[in-house]
């Protein structure tokens, strides 16, 4: 097994030799990811925002749902990185770890992937060919990790009152209750003591 530093490589024969593949890339070098980044972030952030990559080839045989074993090759790929964001909060930009692992089974073609039996265990097809570009997976990745709400755990700039809990809020404080109100149960007991008017 051969470790490679080059984006583009020839899947097939990476996942038929289970090669590896693994390096850092700039949060500066992927357009896609970089228009996620509030605007706030200098361009030193952006720069010093480095994704860690892994992509990891493999074959074996396997049984389809259809009951036929057929060869199969497989491309795992694992991303990690902080990433930044705007929370959705309190709109200040914060940083958020990702770190993601996917596994696809590396076919031919898109007929190839149509083709597969359906069942909901089957890996996602990934289209191969002899000049794959891993970077832009590494992106398409990092981009489907991306947090669906952005925020902090705890809010640095909300009011001490609201950021605490996991959400950053906390319930409000019950009001107090007034002192001198009236006891209903005492209002009752004093009409029971009360004579009604013949006497009784």
């Amino acid at each position: 097994m051969s470790v490679m530093n080059e984006y583009i490589v020839d899947l097939f024969e990476f996942a038929r030799t289970g090669q590896v593949a693994e390096g850092d890339v700039q949060l500066a070098a992927l357009p896609r990811m970089v228009t996620e980044v509030p605007p706030e972030v200098s361009e030193a952030a952006r720069t010093q925002s480095v994704f860690h990559w892994r992509a990891e080839g493999s074959e074996k045989q396997v049984l389809r749902a259809d009951g036929k074993p057929t060869v199969a090759q497989f491309l795992t790929l694992s991303v990690e990185g902080p990433m930044w964001l705007e929370c959705q909060r309190c709109l200040t930009p914060y940083q958020e770890p990702l770190d993601s692992e996917t596994t696809f089974e590396v076919v031919r073609d898109d007929a190839a992937a149509e083709a597969r039996p359906l069942d909901e265990d089957e890996l996602e097809a990934l289209v191969g060919s002899k000049h794959f570009d891993l970077r832009e997976l590494v992106e398409e990745e990092l981009l489907l990790a991306l947090p669906i709400v952005p925020k902090h755990e705890v809010c640095p700039s909300v009011h001490d009152a609201l950021a605490t809990g996991s959400d950053g809020l906390t319930e409000p404080e019950p009001e107090p209750e007034e002192e001198d109100k009236p006891s209903p149960f005492a209002a009752l007991a004093a009409l029971k003591r009360s004579p009604d008017k013949d006497g009784k």
